[in-house]
């Protein structure tokens, strides 16, 4: 699909300036209540919205505080976005744009960008302009009717609230009537509508159909249909379990039961809780805005996930990534949980500046609002946050990487040996993944900081992610050093991959695999090639001679800790893991420049 890559809002509301506002496939938009964030997302949808009639007013939208300026405000930008074409646009829009000459085309080769710019204002419709193609070869009337039909089209989600309580059809149909538009109507009635409409159900037939007996008879067949249908485009978004539909009409009261396994039996969608109708309410408005495609789409959301329980958050999380093949996703939220500490990148921090609302893209802000969330979604509580930024920290993918690093410094550190400075903090994250958050935070924030990171293919990418982020735009630039240590290499190892299990040798996990999965792998079952982790050689073994689907990495961690408290010495250690261990502590602390 074509691709978002950034926009900018003026003259809007508390938006003054936003400035150029990227975007990823995904974008979280994280800041406290009143900074802007709704006026943001209602702006850009008014840029090319997939419901004609959306609209800018000028005399409730130009700047209070600006407001000398409101005589002169027709004709001013609110919004402007650039789109990027991939190679098929680009060909596509050469098919219907170009220009003949003597009745045949030139030989042209395709330009390699293509984008198109929009931008609407006061009183005025949206205008397209495609750039990149050289001067007179395509019709520019021709090319901006084509960015008019493909221009992903703009959804705007704000009120999820569905009740599900039972409609008396003929008053609906009486208040459509009186309110003349039906974005006058509630929003409970505006949901009713779209669920009729997405059932190819209409109101006034419907209503006509009630009147008679063979007119009931046919009813009832739309209503099946109807219900197959809701069924199927509700599971397209919702997979956490199987949920059917039904649509009960008694005369003119319209009801809708919801049914899934659990529950073994219908019952009223009022009857559901509050993040069940949420997501309801969700997946058929967006189902109706596409008209079931989920495709092309800018989609808009205001706070989803509110109402959900965290699992289900989670799942919500999932379906963004899922939609994000073929749409852009774009959700303002409060809540740490909705912040994917995986993918630091798609946040942008929304903060009130003078009154005005200002964009901040990465993790870090000056407020202390959106920083709560963004501390809490990295497991800091209370004023840790403080506490670190005192210490020395060293970033290390996750608990258990502490855990074991803490015990053999003890007992290192016991016999006088190299041991880890008292002065570095180990912060766990949450995998390798989740490390470029941390680490954005770390260095935003300035601390005396760093990351221990697997030598394997995650670990790698980690790095990556850490140096383009952050280590090369915000470190640097400010003249902060932060240190991203390899453990095979800090371990002295020469292994190609390199895991905190690595650091106790391959005989002792070994043997913590047999003993937890009551086995007797050898040394010589496991696979010859001695650069590859112990973890991934021994699941070979398990998978390919014991009919495991994977290593449950976990249960064989309790089976290290175990053994862990009956070593008092080094000498209880496994053979060479002191060594390594006294490698890797004295390379980190050279990293910061400590004695142990």
């Amino acid at each position: 699909m074509m691709r978002f890559d950034f926009f900018k809002i003026t003259n809007y509301r508390n938006v003054i300036d936003s400035g150029w506002i990227d975007v990823s496939q995904i974008t979280a938009f994280v800041g406290q209540n009143e900074a802007g964030k709704s006026n943001l997302f209602e702006a850009l949808h008014c840029l090319n919205p997939i419901v004609p009639g959306a609209k800018y007013n000028l005399d409730e939208d130009w700047p209070v505080d600006h407001w000398e300026g409101r005589k002169d405000g027709r004709g001013k930008v609110v919004a402007n976005a650039q789109f990027a074409l991939n190679a098929d646009e680009i060909q596509s829009l050469w098919n219907y744009a170009a220009v003949d000459a003597a009745g045949e085309r030139e030989p042209f080769v395709l330009p390699q960008s293509c984008n198109i710019v929009v931008w609407r204002g006061y009183g005025y419709q949206t205008r397209f302009k495609v750039h990149d193609f050289p001067e007179g070869t395509i019709d520019e009337d021709r090319a901006i009717e084509w960015a008019k039909a493909n221009v992903p089209k703009f959804v705007y989600i704000h009120d999820y609230e569905m009740s599900g309580a039972q409609v008396e059809l003929d008053d609906l149909q009486k208040r459509l009537v009186r309110a003349g538009d039906r974005h006058e109507l509630s929003n409970e009635d505006q949901t009713i509508l779209i669920i009729l409409e997405l059932a190819n159900i209409d109101l006034d037939d419907f209503v006509e159909k009630g009147t008679t007996s063979e007119g009931r008879t046919n009813r009832s067949y739309d209503k099946r249909s109807a219900s197959r249908y809701l069924t199927k485009q509700f599971g397209d978004l919702w997979q956490q379990k199987d949920v059917r539909f039904e649509i009960e009409i008694d005369g003119p009261t319209l009801n809708i039961f919801a049914e899934d396994d659990a529950i073994g039996m219908p019952v009223r969608l009022h009857r559901r809780s509050t993040g069940f109708r949420w997501y309801v309410s969700f997946a058929w408005k967006f189902t109706h805005a596409t008209k079931g495609e989920y495709a092309n789409c800018v989609l808009l959301l205001e706070e989803p996930g509110i109402h959900l329980h965290f699992s289900g958050q989670q799942d919500l999380l999932r379906v963004f990534e899922r939609l994000s093949a073929r749409n852009t996703i774009m959700y303002t939220t409060h809540l740490a949980s909705m912040v994917d500490p995986a993918n630091p990148e798609r946040v942008r921090i929304v903060e009130s500046r003078d009154h005005h609302l200002a964009i901040t893209k990465g993790i870090v802000s000056a407020q202390r609002a959106p920083m709560a969330v963004i501390e809490q979604s990295l497991g800091l509580t209370g004023d840790q946050s403080g506490l670190l930024g005192n210490r020395q920290v060293m970033i290390v993918e996750g608990g258990d990487d502490a855990v074991i690093l803490h015990k053999l410094s003890g007992l290192l550190k016991a016999e006088g040996k190299d041991a880890l400075s008292e002065s570095i903090y180990l912060w766990p994250a949450h995998g390798a993944q989740k490390t470029p958050m941390y680490a954005g935070f770390a260095i935003g924030q300035k601390w005396d900081a760093g990351v221990l990171l697997d030598t394997d293919e995650a670990g790698n990418a980690a790095k990556k992610k850490i140096d383009e982020l952050y280590v090369s735009k915000l470190a640097e630039a400010s003249g902060l050093k932060f240190r991203t240590l390899m453990l095979g290499k800090a371990a002295g190892s020469k292994k190609v991959d390199f895991a905190i299990e690595d650091l106790m040798g391959d005989d002792f996990y070994r043997e913590c695999v047999n003993a937890t999965f009551g086995l007797a792998i050898k040394p010589e079952d496991l696979p010859v090639d001695g650069s590859t982790m112990i973890t991934k050689r021994v699941e070979v073994v398990l998978k390919e001679r014991h009919g495991h689907v994977e290593l449950d990495k976990r249960r064989v961690m309790g089976e290290m800790l175990r053994r862990f408290d009956s070593w008092k010495k080094t000498s209880d250690l496994p053979r060479g893991a002191a060594v390594s261990a006294g490698k890797l502590f004295k390379a980190i602390n050279e990293a910061f420049a400590l004695a142990t």
